[in-house]
């Protein structure tokens, strides 16, 4: 009998062994879980502030879009387009010169709300704004001078059109969307010693416009 109880209070302790083992796995996967809930519980009031940023954002959004909307109506926000070209008539051979030069370009073809002036070459910011403008050169190959001109932002220069080759014709152009402010001036610049033509054709061309107001 006594071999018996012997053995009986060894496996008594193995099974009180184990039962400590098995509830410090459970404390620790219940820790584990608690750990993972807040965590679930963290991300789901980020995802809750989000959407509540977006839904803001939007309703930002639809406010401005509105006031847009209405201002335009209203006539208080207009339109802003323009087109020009380099030469009036006939044909005209721009450079080179000693030092950059602005361009003017002189006959209008479109300019809704009056932004561009044919007389300096300059388009001004009536608003404040995201605008888009384009230009394209024309000139005669040449060994020694290129057609190059710069997209000039209030005497800075933003972007370049360049070409150079000895024969033939260059018709460098680029583009770029800008966001200027109320009385931005851009304009186009010739760099120094190089030549652009124009003619009847109308190869030469600077163009503007708003595409909204910021």
């Amino acid at each position: 009998m006594s071999g018996v109880l012997a053995g009986l209070k060894v496996e008594m302790k193995y099974l009180q062994h184990d039962n400590e083992e098995q509830a410090k796995k459970t404390r620790e996967l219940e820790q584990q879980y608690q750990e993972q809930a807040a965590k679930l519980a963290e991300q789901a009031a980020k995802l809750a502030e989000q959407a509540a940023e977006l839904l803001t954002i939007k309703s930002r959004a639809n406010t401005t879009e509105n006031h847009v909307n209405a201002l335009t109506r209203k006539g208080e926000v207009k339109p802003v387009a323009f087109s020009a070209l380099l030469v009036a008539s006939g044909s005209e051979t721009v450079g080179p010169f000693n030092a950059q030069t602005n361009l003017i370009f002189r006959r209008v073809i479109t300019n809704v709300g009056n932004a561009y002036n044919s007389y300096t070459g300059f388009f001004t910011a009536p608003v404040r704004g995201a605008y888009h403008f384009e230009f394209y050169l024309h000139g005669h190959g040449h060994p020694s001078h290129a057609t190059a001109a710069s997209l000039v932002k209030n005497g800075d220069p933003v972007v370049t059109a360049h070409e150079h080759q000895s024969s033939l014709s260059v018709n460098p152009a680029n583009a770029v969307t800008l966001l200027l402010e109320v009385g931005d001036v851009v304009f186009v610049r010739q760099w120094q010693n190089t030549r652009i033509f124009d003619n009847g054709n109308f190869h030469t061309t600077f163009s503007g416009n708003l595409l909204f107001i910021m």
